[in-house]
């Protein structure tokens, strides 16, 4: 690529890290697409190499509609199945998109989110060459199974961000957090729980308030059966 002729200059989309000139390329013309309301472009605001909670994606969007996650590969080591459980988990969807050249990366993203993915799904892919962006499909808790592996999904100290308040955990009189919604062994609902390391649970109807509601219904206990059988999902962000 000859980046003395690229209309944007690449390297004030570098950061501390290595990173290729063809992953600049990818979020320079994502910004570029964005300036001139091109295809892929969103309404909102653009944050490049900025932290989400405790992690740092490519760049994020942040919109009164979709919350937007992307990250560009190419050749950079990934822990593909954790930064999308932590994407969905803070609210937002992420897009996997890779370098044309990199097919051994998109089979290993494919490999480590394949059991999870349902339906048909497609990667995004980026060719400076060529001139080409497609952000592919965003993954979304409709096209993602999140199972929940342990009760640390329940310990608001275990949530990335938690303690400087970047996860977006809401608040309960100051001792209860909402941490979400669950489908648990089929039913779907919104769970808050009391103090930090969930010593007790309330479900409450997903959509409805509350207030009146009482502590300890389902129980640690049952919680924690459900999660060892594999029959509690999170099909919501927390907060």
């Amino acid at each position: 690529m000859n980046v003395d002729k690229y209309p944007l200059d690449i390297n004030e989309y570098r950061t501390a890290g290595m990173e290729s000139d063809r992953h600049l390329w990818a979020k320079a013309e994502f910004d570029r697409r964005r300036q001139h309301r091109e295809d892929p472009e969103f309404d909102g605001e653009y944050r490049f190499e900025k932290k989400v909670a405790d992690r740092v994606p490519d760049v994020h969007v942040l919109s009164p509609t979709v919350n937007r996650w992307i990250e560009f590969v190419d050749g950079s080591d990934q822990e593909y199945r954790a930064k999308t459980r932590e994407a969905l988990r803070l609210g937002f969807v992420i897009h996997w998109v890779f370098h044309i050249n990199r097919g051994e990366q998109r089979a290993e993203a494919r490999r480590a989110l394949d059991e999870e993915l349902r339906g048909p799904f497609t990667f995004g892919s980026f060719d400076e060459a060529g001139g080409m962006l497609d952000l592919g499909d965003p993954i979304t808790y409709r096209n993602f199974d999140f199972a929940v592996e342990s009760m640390d999904e329940f310990r608001v100290d275990e949530i990335l961000g938690y303690r400087s308040g970047s996860a977006g955990i809401k608040t309960i009189d100051g001792v209860g957090f909402e941490i979400g919604v669950f489908d648990l062994g089929g039913y779907q609902c919104r769970l808050e729980v009391l103090g930090r390391d969930g010593e007790l649970f309330r479900s409450v109807p997903v959509g409805e308030a509350s207030e009146g509601t009482p502590w300890g219904f389902p129980s640690v206990d049952g919680i924690e059966r459900l999660v060892e059988a594999g029959k509690v999902t999170r099909i919501g962000p927390v907060g």
